[in-house]
């Protein structure tokens, strides 16, 4: 009897068995190199986190285009899409002639390293602006940033109560 139409579970299933029982293939690139390792769950957001820098290089259309075919259409991660873009001019033999933009050449020089505004660690920056070298950097400063404003509002609001108590406006 033919199915109309195949489920999902059907689908990972079979790749799952796929992947469990067949050896991992060699090609002649990788002859001299140690398999790589499957990725696992704890690899997912560094490897979206790389997608996601790789696409900021992009221009803003293409970028946008690109993240709502990932995030919305597709429901993939945006590694995945980008790997799977490569795979895709691979097995249509266009890989080895890409559409290089010039302007990528100079990313790495207008990135560049930076100094970190807290503790004036050097550091690669992870995207345009980044002026903390860490999650725990830019916390400690947005920490003191808010400490500062605080205390302003604290001070403008005392002297504001001040000024009503010699006017006689509050006892």
């Amino acid at each position: 009897m033919r199915k109309d139409r195949i489920l999902p579970e059907e689908v990972l299933d079979g790749v799952k068995e796929r992947f469990a029982t067949s050896p991992p293939s060699s090609t002649p690139a990788d002859l001299g190199n140690p398999p790589s390792p499957i990725i696992g769950e704890t690899y997912s957001r560094s490897l979206d986190d790389a997608a996601s820098l790789l696409l900021n290089i992009l221009s803003p259309t293409i970028r946008s285009y690109v993240l709502e075919l990932a995030d919305i259409t597709l429901h993939i991660p945006r590694w995945q899409l980008l790997l799977g873009a490569l795979m895709s001019q691979y097995e249509s033999g266009s890989l080895t002639a890409p559409s290089i933009d010039p302007s990528w050449r100079e990313v790495e020089a207008i990135i560049g390293d930076s100094t970190c505004a807290l503790c004036q660690t050097k550091f690669t920056p992870k995207r345009f602006g980044q002026k903390y070298c860490s999650q725990k950097c830019g916390d400690e400063a947005r920490g003191a940033e808010i400490k500062a404003r605080n205390k302003e509002r604290d001070d403008f609001q005392r002297k504001e109560r001040e000024a009503a108590k010699e006017a006689g406006m509050l006892r």
